[in-house]
C-alpha cells in the first residue's frame, strides 16, 4: 500500500572487492562491549564505531545515489557503526528514529552465513507481531524507514561467527545539497566532507578583491593623519603604500566573518580560517554529523545530604557531571574568534567581581570559554535531534539524559558539602 513505511531488501549491495574490504574492517580490533539497541536496553552487545572509516565512507559514496532514489531526496549520514552479536546477545525491538524523513541502511558484511545460524533481523507491525524476517546473507542490505520497529536476533548456539550488521543512520536533507552560495563579491562552496569535518572554499574574484581593498583604503584615508597632509587629502598612492596590507587584511577578515555566518547557518561550527592566493578556506565541524550519544551508557553519581537547603547545590553537582560527560564525548576544534568573543565576556564578568586577572587566571578563563562554545553547539544539536525545542535547551537536554543515565546515590562527604 502507498502509505506503508518504506522497506527495501537489496541483494549484492557492493562489488566483490568492496565487500571483501568491508569484511576485513569488521575483523579488526576496534570492537568494544556495552552497546544496546536503545537507551533502556539492559542486554548489551558488541559495537565498532565507523565514523570517518575510509572503507565505509567509500561504501556510502557508492550506494548513496541508490538510497536517495529510494528515499526520494538527498540524504546525509548522521552516524555509521557496526553491531556485533554472538549466541545469547540479541537486541530488543526498537525504532532507530521517530522523526519523519529518517532512514536506516543496514548492511551485512560477513563473508558467510550458513543455514541454522539464525540471527535474522525482524521487523514488527503495529501489533508487535513479526511482519518480516530478513536473513543476514553476506553482502545483503535493508533500507528502511527508521520509525519501523525492528530487532536483531541472536545467532544460534551452533554459530561460531560474529553476527555483524553495519548501520548507516540517515536523515533527509531539508534542502538541496550545498551549492555554491554567494554575496555580490564572493562565493562559498563546500569542497570536502569527511565524517563530521567539512571544508569550504571562499572564492573572491581578483577584480572584486581589488575594488573592496580600494574602498577600505578610501575609508582609511578619511580618518588617518599624516604629517604634511591635511585629513582626507592624502594621495592615494601614499595611503596604499602605508596601509595596503592592513586594508587587505581588513577586507579578508570581513569576508571570512560573512562566510562563516553562512556556514553556521547550515549547522556547522567553524574551527579554522586560512588565506592563500585570494581564496579563503574555512574548516569546521558539521554538527548533524557528530556521533550520537547513548545516555544509558552514562554512569553518574548523585550526592545526597539530610539538609533540604542543599538540594539545589546537589542538583547542580549532578548537572555538572552531565556537562562533563558531554565535554569528554565531543572534542572538536573551535575557531579562535569564537573563543575570543566568549573569553571577553567571561573576563569582563570576572573583573566586575574584583581581584587581579593574572596570566594564570586568564589561561583558565580561556579554557572555560572554549568549553562553553563547544558545549553550547553540542547542546543545540542534541536538542534538535531529540525535538526538544529552542527554549531552555540545556535544561531539557540535561533532563533527557538523566532520564536514562545510570545514577548511583551516595551521601556527600563533609569536604564535598563544603565545596558545594
Amino acid at each position: 500500500m502507498a502509505d506503508e513505511p518504506l522497506l527495501e531488501i537489496i541483494e549484492d549491495l557492493l562489488p566483490t572487492d568492496l565487500h571483501a574490504r568491508a569484511c576485513e574492517v569488521c575483523r579488526g580490533k576496534a570492537w568494544y562491549f556495552g552497546h544496546g539497541s536503545h537507551e533502556a536496553d539492559s542486554l548489551p552487545f558488541w559495537k565498532m564505531d565507523l565514523d570517518g572509516n575510509v572503507v565505509f565512507d567509500e561504501i556510502w559514496s557508492a550506494v548513496r545515489e541508490r538510497c536517495e532514489k529510494l528515499a526520494g531526496g538527498p540524504l546525509r549520514v548522521i552516524r555509521q557503526y557496526a553491531n556485533g552479536h554472538t549466541y545469547g546477545l540479541g537486541g530488543k525491538p526498537h525504532p532507530d528514529d521517530l522523526r519523519p524523513g529518517s532512514f536506516t541502511l543496514l548492511y551485512y558484511p560477513m563473508p558467510e552465513w550458513k543455514d541454522g545460524w539464525d540471527g535474522e533481523t525482524v521487523f514488527l507491525d503495529d501489533q508487535g507481531d513479526i511482519a518480516l524476517a530478513v536473513r543476514p546473507r553476506p553482502n545483503r542490505a535493508v533500507f528502511f524507514d527508521s520509525r519501523i520497529l525492528h530487532a536483531g536476533r541472536a545467532p544460534s548456539r551452533s554459530c561460531p561467527a560474529l553476527r555483524v550488521t553495519v548501520a548507516y543512520k540517515l536523515e533527509r536533507e531539508t534542502g538541496p545539497r550545498p551549492a555554491p552560495s554567494s554575496s555580490n563579491d564572493w562565493t562559498l562552496e563546500e569542497i570536502s566532507h569527511e565524517a563530521a569535518t567539512r571544508t569550504w572554499r571562499v572564492h573572491i574574484p581578483s577584480a572584486n578583491l581589488d575594488r573592496l581593498i580600494g574602498d577600505r583604503l578610501n575609508e582609511i584615508a578619511q580618518t588617518v593623519r599624516l604629517p604634511g597632509f591635511r585629513p582626507g587629502k592624502i594621495p592615494a598612492d601614499v595611503v596604499r603604500q602605508r596601509y595596503g596590507d592592513k586594508a587587505r587584511a581588513d577586507v579578508l577578515s570581513r569576508i571570512a566573518t560573512q562566510a562563516a555566518a553562512q556556514a553556521l547557518a547550515r549547522g556547522s561550527l567553524v574551527s579554522e580560517v586560512s588565506v592563500a592566493s585570494g581564496e579563503l578556506t574555512l574548516s569546521g565541524t558539521h554538527l548533524p554529523d557528530l556521533p550520537s550519544i547513548d545516555p544509558a551508557t552514562m554512569h553518574l553519581e548523585r550526592l545526597t545530604a539530610p539538609d533540604p537547603a542543599l538540594s539545589g547545590a546537589l542538583a547542580d553537582h549532578l548537572r555538572q557531571q552531565v556537562m562533563d560527560r558531554l565535554d569528554a564525548a565531543y572534542d572538536f576544534p573551535v575557531a579562535p574568534a569564537l573563543i575570543d568573543r566568549e573569553f571577553t565576556a567571561i573576563r569582563a564578568a570576572a573583573e566586575q567581581q574584583g581581584g587581579d586577572i593574572t596570566p594564570e587566571i586568564e589561561a583558565e578563563l580561556r579554557v572555560i570559554a572554549e568549553r562553553r562554545v563547544r558545549l553550547g553547539a553540542v547542546v543545540a544539536e542534541l536538542a534538535r535531534r531529540w525535538n526538544l525545542g529552542r527554549e531552555h535547551m540545556e535544561d531539557k537536554v540535561v533532563a533527557r539524559i538523566l532520564q536514562s543515565a545510570q545514577i548511583t546515590d551516595r551521601p556527600a562527604t563533609a569536604e564535598e558539602l563544603g565545596d558545594l
